[in-house]
């Protein structure tokens, strides 16, 4: 009888504890997520990085063979190529 008082109000206090927890880590990441969603880190950014990388993948498709061969040996050398060779359309 004692036991499964003792069990059952250790259970209440378990489930009071994590839904204590629960609903104060669910309020900060919605304040979180409202923060960057209003801050503009959100689908105009991607969109605009995506519309960067399609400029950049065209300007190397528009090289020639000699700019092309330079580019891939300053691309193995740091990974960092993209800041030497600026965006035309961009």
């Amino acid at each position: 009888m004692k036991i499964s008082i003792f069990r059952s109000v250790l259970i209440g206090l378990l489930v009071g504890l994590l839904l204590f927890v629960a609903a104060r880590l669910v309020l900060v990441l919605l304040l979180v997520g409202a923060i960057f969603k209003l801050s503009g880190k959100g689908k105009w950014r991607r969109k605009q990085w995506n519309e960067r990388r399609v400029v950049f993948m065209e300007n190397v498709r528009g090289m020639n063979d000699e700019e092309f061969e330079d580019f891939k040996q300053d691309f193995e050398g740091n990974h960092n190529c993209h800041s030497k060779y600026k965006f035309k359309n961009a």
